[in-house]
């Protein structure tokens, strides 16, 4: 439980830090580090819609997306290639295992607390997209 707790303040905590009006910065760096962390997210979400069916093809497009921008600003940002991984699989991580929480887990409740974190972790990623 305590694994929870810790990942759910650490992503609303980001997510407060990575609001919309954060998300538009100029500065390639930040840019960098929020379109590596959305195309984890991304990609957690590709592939828990590809194991429980349904969604799959909006998610690759979200992924895809997200991999483009990154690739767009990476060079520009000052991060090495190593970090950016790394951001992009600790997101990745973080955003799967709230998915498999909330999916598979036997508590109702926790399995509440868990889908409302995944949702809340994708906002600032979905508030960069249009449409």
């Amino acid at each position: 439980m305590g694994v929870l707790k810790t990942i759910i303040t650490a992503l609303g905590l980001w997510s407060i830090a990575t609001s919309p009006l954060m998300a538009l910065t100029d500065v390639p760096r930040e840019r960098a580090q929020i379109f590596a962390t959305c195309l984890g997210r991304a990609s957690a979400e590709m592939e828990h819609s590809w194991l429980i069916g349904g969604g799959a093809d909006a998610a690759q497009d979200r992924r895809a997306l997200f991999e483009m921008l990154l690739d767009t600003v990476a060079s520009r940002s000052g991060i090495p290639g190593p970090e950016l991984l790394d951001m992009r699989i600790r997101a990745k991580f973080a955003q799967a295992h709230l998915l498999q929480i909330a999916t598979f887990h036997t508590d109702p409740d926790r399995k509440r607390r868990a889908d409302a974190a995944a949702r809340r972790a994708q906002r600032p990623c979905a508030a960069l997209i249009l449409g």
